[in-house]
């Protein structure tokens, strides 16, 4: 008996070691593979980061197939680029998953199979839902009292628990740090159109209790990339900015400070600093760190994101006004190539707009605005620079003919890196080859006596 008993504990003791040696030596992987429907790149990437840093592509190959392991160190949403849309997916170290989506329908066609298809499933099943209860509220402009407001979100709520209760056998066997994603998910939507409907309803009557949900800001968070929980924090935020931000004030002081004391999670108040950091920086054309970058880089602890910014800077400190174009070559139409001081000649104006042929419709609405420039200023050189280096073929065969207009094709990525903007709705304005006026928006309601100032000027 007493050898049995001896016989158990190692048996016991191997079993163990065993387990946790074979669970030690498991990587920090998921297997992924797909197929994706008109694609506008070969390239697929999975990032924890919202930045896409740190981020692993996989290849599509001619059938337009990816397969291959991401890593996944731990267990949660990742994001899923597939230019130029986005969507969060759930992975766990260890397990696989399978992809299928037709890029044109981004949202609406994404299905998965694998060993994580439950979870993804409904949680874009979740997203949908969630999606149309927020274009229902927005669209309505939340012009309801506040008891068929309530009414309407509870009957989305009986949706959302309805899809749950589908799954529910693979519900119970799914991990409980899943379920915190879940719950979160379906929530953060409610979060943002309570948020909206206070701030659109300043007049209404609203009971003590009815910002009780801001308290999720004060705990830690299931997971930092819940999209929703996004928008809410927006909405938040322009709610404080009512109240305590001074007219006259730079708003992005207050910013930062606000998020820092109101946002306990550390990886979400990182994402949120980072953001308002982002905005400030391309809204102000900040091209030296001040006191405000400085504010928000004191709160950031992510040096990667530190990092982002300080590059958006060191672009804005390169392409601001009175600087030359950087010197560069471009490839006409006719596959020549030409240095850019060539295409900006002295005692030329020129406006300076960016194409990317992968947002056709963004370019469609630009090409109509350039036109309109055309009529009105005929004098004004127009340069589109198109920006994707990878497919020059393509841009050949998208490039439309119009007189007056000139299409280059810009070469090497890091040149790129340096000349565009982050919109590219936003132009540059060029006295020969110096820039006069950088990164200006052309749908800004005062673009038009800008832009007539400075075609006019000697």
């Amino acid at each position: 008996m007493f050898l049995k008993k001896i016989y158990l504990i190692i048996f016991i003791f191997f079993t163990v070691f065993l387990t946790v040696k074979c669970h030690r030596e498991q990587p920090d992987k998921v297997k992924i593979r797909g197929k994706i429907i008109n694609p506008r790149t070969g390239d697929v990437v999975i990032s924890r980061n919202f930045l896409l840093l740190q981020s692993d592509t996989l290849k599509l190959n001619a059938e337009n197939e990816m397969s291959g392991t991401v890593n996944a160190p731990e267990e949660g949403l990742y994001y899923l680029f597939i230019f130029p849309e986005f969507q969060t997916i759930y992975l766990k170290p260890g397990d696989s998953l399978a992809i299928h989506l037709n890029v044109d329908e981004f949202d609406e066609s994404i299905s998965f199979s694998g060993s994580l298809a439950f979870e993804n499933n409904l949680l874009m099943e979740i997203f949908l839902i969630n999606e149309k209860e927020n274009d229902f509220f927005y669209n309505n402009k939340f012009r309801f009292n506040l008891k068929s407001f309530n009414k309407k979100i509870d009957s989305f709520e009986a949706i959302k628990n309805h899809l749950i209760e589908n799954y529910i056998e693979d519900y119970r066997q799914t991990s409980a740090h899943f379920k915190r994603i879940l719950s979160l998910s379906k929530k953060s939507v409610v979060f943002n159109l309570k948020e909206n409907y206070a701030l659109k309803n300043a007049k209404a009557q609203l009971p003590d209790n009815y910002f009780s949900y801001r308290s999720v800001l004060h705990k830690k968070l299931p997971d930092p990339n819940i999209i929703f929980m996004n928008m809410f924090v927006n909405s938040f935020l322009k709610s404080w900015l009512n109240k305590t931000c001074p007219q006259n004030e730079n708003p992005y002081w207050f910013l930062s400070n606000i998020i820092d004391n109101e946002i306990v999670d550390k990886k979400f108040k990182d994402n949120i600093l980072t953001k308002y950091c982002i905005r400030y920086i391309n809204y102000y054309h900040v091209y030296e760190k001040d006191s405000i970058v400085n504010n928000f880089y004191s709160k950031i602890k992510n040096k990667i994101y530190k990092n982002f910014c300080n590059d958006m800077i060191a672009n804005n400190k390169l392409m601001q006004s009175g600087k030359p174009f950087p010197a560069g070559y471009f490839l006409t139409s006719e596959k020549h190539k030409i240095l850019s001081d060539s295409l900006f000649k002295p005692d030329t104006k020129t406006l300076v707009v960016f194409w990317d042929f992968r947002f056709k419709k963004n370019f469609a609405s630009n090409l109509e605005k350039l036109k309109e420039i055309q009529v009105h200023y005929p004098e004004l050189k127009i340069v589109v620079i198109n920006i994707n280096v990878d497919q020059p073929h393509q841009w050949l065969l998208q490039k439309p003919e119009i007189n007056g207009i000139y299409f280059v094709q810009a070469t090497g990525r890091n040149f790129v890196k340096k000349i565009r903007p982050y919109s590219l709705a936003k132009i540059y304005l060029l006295n020969g080859n110096t820039i006069k006026i950088s990164k200006i928006n052309m749908y800004k309601p005062d673009f038009d006596n800008t832009l007539k100032k400075f075609y006019n000027e000697k």
